[in-house]
């Protein structure tokens, strides 16, 4: 059974920005929801994962995003398509 959270979608966004040094009013901001909802996610994440405080939930969220993807610009040397719709 999915939890609250998940169900209303901000699980994962609110993770994120946990990750990524937001306070709960910006994220509460971000995501058009109370900052009581961020309150309330934020305290499901620690109790979920066991973790004492904020600051670890932030160092573990830190650690598993993902770095955003460059695109590959043709104009860039070294760049090699590697496989063309034409074959």
């Amino acid at each position: 059974m999915r939890v609250y959270w998940e169900r209303i979608g901000v699980l994962g966004p609110i993770y994120r920005l946990v990750g990524r040094g937001f306070n709960d009013r910006q994220i509460a901001s971000r995501l058009n929801i109370s900052e009581v909802k961020v309150r309330g996610c934020v305290a499901w994440l620690l109790k979920f994962l066991n973790m004492p405080d904020r600051l670890d939930l932030v160092g573990h969220a830190h650690t598993t995003e993902r770095p955003a993807r460059q695109p590959l610009v043709e104009a860039e040397p070294g760049y090699v398509p590697v496989m063309s719709w034409a074959d």
